[in-house]
């Protein structure tokens, strides 16, 4: 009996001490990671920079969860003077957030934030920015890295016709764009006939989702990032007006459509009439039913069953229909309007588009 009793003090004290151990070696733990990063853990304190429409779905996303103070405790806002930063500065006022103007100084972030959110920015940021947030930065980049590296990778990924998109999240190194570490990615199918705005929308809202994720369970998820491949990689710098110049001799119906697509919220396609400048505001892809119809490239062909205008494309060929124009001097037309009124009364040889080329 006394045997038994004392077995059972000795695993009780076993118990004890084995619990004692884990709590003191869990709090030494979590002392150490709090030391090593800066931080003081969740809720976190997050100073974002975004400078565009692309970064305000991420940053209202980011402001709900603020105001429930269970993933975020503070979130200010950084933006410039410059682009389309009028949309960052709208919400961040509306929502009565801190706003600074780029550059920001090492002594208004110092001890103040636990880590740098960055989306569609557009600014290099430097090094020593970048340390004082104990747990660096991340940038919500919309392509599936090491794909699009650069300032317009929606463009890029209509313009060459992906079947496939996604947002990366990934950490901010110095001195060069969209290179850092993965910490998260998410892909997404690319529609045939989705335009880049509408590509923006649905990664804009993809992102801030993911973004949210990240903080659910942020020092794990940082740990866990990975490099990027050597392999596939791809650039997409910033955009030209003279990508909007179409040389039919060239270019094939769908490069075309696509110039369309990922173009058509930036600059509208341009072509020549005669020597006259016309904005392709609208256009299709076609198919002709007539095999024997045979024309070169730019010449136009009128379908009068369907009521539409068609151009022959090079290259690859095909046609494109087009939906709506605009010619100076004239309000946007169908092309049914413009047959009518500049394409019918010409010769058939001379009823083309010449190729626009800066």
């Amino acid at each position: 009996m006394n045997c038994i009793y004392f077995k059972f003090i000795g695993l009780h004290f076993q118990t004890k001490l084995h619990i004692t151990l884990n709590k003191l070696f869990f709090s030494h733990s979590t002392v150490s990671l709090k030391n090593k990063c800066g931080s003081k853990g969740p809720p976190w304190r997050v100073m974002f920079f975004g400078n565009d429409d692309f970064s305000v779905k991420s940053l209202q996303i980011l402001t709900s969860k603020m105001r429930t103070q269970t993933i975020i405790s503070k979130l200010d806002v950084v933006t410039t003077s410059k682009g389309n930063s009028r949309h960052v500065r709208h919400v961040a006022k509306e929502e009565k957030l801190n706003i600074y103007d780029w550059p920001v100084t090492e002594t208004c972030l110092n001890g103040n934030y636990d880590i740098g959110v960055v989306v569609s920015f557009g600014q290099l940021i430097p090094e020593k920015i970048i340390k004082c947030f104990p747990l660096g930065m991340i940038n919500v980049h919309a392509s599936i890295l090491p794909r699009w590296r650069g300032a317009a990778p929606i463009v890029y990924t209509i313009l060459n016709g992906d079947l496939t998109s996604g947002v990366t999240i990934m950490k901010i190194q110095p001195r060069r764009f969209d290179v850092g570490e993965i910490v998260r990615q998410h892909s997404c199918t690319v529609d045939k006939d989705e335009t880049a705005e509408e590509l923006k929308r649905k990664l804009a809202d993809m992102g801030g989702r993911l973004l949210v994720d990240c903080f659910k369970e942020l020092t794990r998820t940082l740990r866990s990032a990975v490099p990027q491949p050597e392999t596939g990689i791809t650039y997409a710098p910033k955009v030209d007006k003279s990508m909007a110049d179409i040389d039919w001799n060239a270019t094939d119906s769908n490069t075309v459509y696509n110039k369309y697509r990922a173009l058509c919220g930036i600059w509208p396609l341009t072509t020549t009439w005669h020597g006259t400048t016309v904005k392709l505001l609208k256009l299709c892809k076609y198919q002709i039913s007539n095999l024997e119809i045979q024309l070169k490239p730019g010449e136009l062909l009128y379908d009068k069953q369907r009521h539409k205008l068609a151009v022959k494309c090079g290259g690859k060929g095909g046609y494109v229909s087009i939906e709506e124009l605009k010619i100076p001097g004239h309000r946007p037309m169908s092309g049914k309007d413009f047959f009518n009124g500049f394409v019918y009364m010409k010769a058939e040889n001379e009823r083309k588009f010449d190729s626009t080329l800066r």
